[in-house]
């Protein structure tokens, strides 16, 4: 492909997005007209329903003007353009795909299911260590998920919610924020956790007995 070709590409990308925003100003258009025809008599004027009124209508005009500049921004640098919505794209995406606790928790007992189908002899160590390991913390009640929108990440605390001794209450013994990348034990972006789904390659494959 040609880069004439590549820019025409990226002039076309934006054009959807300009009749789509050209649409919007057309209904936003129409929404003005019917605000500016509402008329309050003159008992009304001064009052909260005229002023509640005027809200809506500056309000109304703030986002026309919004579309407006938005469109004149994407037609002017349409690659720039290009580039931002991809962007938005993204992580709309990444936010809609963000896996939740129960997530890893289906995850987890799936793979403990594949993994209890071999036998003991042929399971992979470090899966089978892994799984023990998550399975010991899920028990005592330390398994914590910190969300960040588009990517969570599995963490160790230092005790059950449940547990109410001075140790786990007091605020200076709660966990550091230099030290909180060592707690971190699984990172979940796209649907899954992303450390559990590497343990378990290779799962029933026990190179001890090769």
């Amino acid at each position: 492909m040609s880069l004439n070709s590549g820019a025409r590409g990226f002039r076309r990308a934006p054009s959807l997005f300009r009749n789509t925003l050209e649409q919007v100003k057309t209904r936003y258009d129409s929404l003005q007209t019917r605000l500016d025809a509402i008329t309050f008599p003159e008992r009304y004027k001064g009052t909260i329903l005229e002023k509640w009124a005027m809200y809506w209508k500056n309000l109304v005009i703030d986002y026309k003007e919004m579309v407006i500049d938005t469109g004149r921004t994407m037609r002017d640098r349409p690659v720039r353009s290009s580039v931002y919505v991809s962007l938005l794209a993204g992580s709309l995406y990444a936010g809609a795909r963000n896996p939740t606790e129960t997530d890893f928790y289906e995850q987890f007992r799936r793979s403990y299911n594949e993994l209890s189908l071999v036998h003991p002899t042929c399971q992979n160590p470090d899966t089978a260590r892994h799984l023990t390991f998550l399975e010991r913390c899920h028990n005592e009640g330390i398994l914590r998920r910190l969300s960040l929108g588009v990517v969570s990440f599995l963490w160790l605390d230092n005790y059950d919610r449940g547990l109410a001794i001075y140790k786990a209450i007091c605020p200076y013994l709660q966990p550091r924020y230099l030290t909180f990348h060592e707690r971190i034990i699984d990172v979940g972006f796209n649907g899954k956790f992303w450390i559990l789904e590497r343990k378990m390659v290779d799962y029933d494959i026990n190179e001890e007995n090769l």
